[in-house]
């Protein structure tokens, strides 16, 4: 299995240190690309890596397709690393041979942990029984680990794994892996629920560990990272369902969301007024996302391992 790892990037101060824990894989992807967008994206790695680059930022979304349009038609693998995780030498090769090993895998990850590798950040991706997103195990300790592996709704786009032929199946018109109207955050989650709807399965690997540093992204991005967070969630939903079922979700999400405001307006406090904003736009964003194309039937609810 020929493979390749996309590390999109405004050009934090954490890169090099990826980039340096990205040398030391074993075995090593057999193509590294990273993809430099936004005022820094002249930013000169220390690191001998191949850069694409745009002086356009492009929101990790764009970045990540952009990245896997330029590597796919030359791997049966990509794998997606933010710029602020340090993956153990190990964590590619693990992943790798879990795909080889099962064709019916169409993403992987392993255990995401906080800085110190104490904490789990996350073990992939559930939907609770508000229709949001929730990272597996997050909070708990990181060791022991679980031994055998687990099945996923998605798999978090910080450190993991994607078969190519999959992606492809999954993209949506125009080619994109990612929905661009994400930005950041979910973005993942969609990815996973379109590829659940062609029938293609996501797992956790154990003892494939990656520490992340935190998010370099969202705490500098003001007003927009409380409307990622809010307005993202309701893309997901309708870009999947059937009309009827998001509706019939409808009240259970947005109680999923008023539970979350007080934890989100203490990290940001313009998270009130973002959430002012999505619920004047949620008409909208319901309605673009049933108008999306994607491959695949639409789900008339969320999958088992939901609720």
């Amino acid at each position: 299995m020929r493979t390749a790892l996309v590390i999109p990037s405004l050009g934090a101060a954490s890169l090099d240190s990826c980039l340096q824990a990205t040398q030391r894989l074993q075995p090593a992807p057999d193509e590294v690309l990273l993809v430099l967008s936004g005022e820094r994206s002249d930013t000169a790695p220390t690191r001998d890596i191949p850069v694409l680059r745009s002086d356009r930022r492009l929101g990790f979304a764009g970045a990540v397709n952009a990245g896997i349009n330029a590597v796919w038609r030359r791997a049966d693998a990509v794998g997606l690393l933010n710029d602020d995780a340090l993956p153990d030498t190990t964590w590619f090769g693990r992943l790798t041979a879990a795909l080889e090993s099962e064709p019916s895998l169409a993403a992987v990850q392993g255990t995401v942990t906080d800085a110190t590798g104490e904490v789990v950040d996350g073990r992939g991706i559930l939907i609770n029984r508000w229709g949001l997103a929730e990272q597996v195990d997050r909070g708990t300790e990181a060791l022991p680990e679980p031994k055998l592996p687990a099945p996923r709704i998605a798999v978090s786009a910080t450190a993991a794994l994607f078969r190519t032929d999959a992606l492809r199946a999954a993209a949506l018109t125009g080619g994109a892996v990612l929905d661009p109207t994400f930005d950041s955050y979910h973005e993942d989650v969609d990815l996973g629920l379109r590829l659940y709807r062609l029938g293609w399965l996501s797992e956790w690997i154990p003892n494939a560990r990656c520490r992340h540093l935190g998010s370099s992204t969202g705490a500098g991005l003001s007003w927009r990272h409380p409307w990622w967070l809010l307005a993202n969630p309701w893309r997901v939903v309708a870009g999947n369902l059937r009309p009827w079922a998001t509706l019939r979700l409808l009240p259970r999400t947005a109680w999923g969301e008023l539970r979350a405001l007080p934890r989100l307006s203490r990290q940001n406090p313009r998270t009130p007024l973002a959430s002012l904003a999505v619920t004047l736009a949620l008409p909208a964003l319901i309605v673009s996302g049933w108008r999306r194309a994607a491959p695949g039937a639409r789900l008339s609810s969320l999958p088992p391992e939901a609720s």
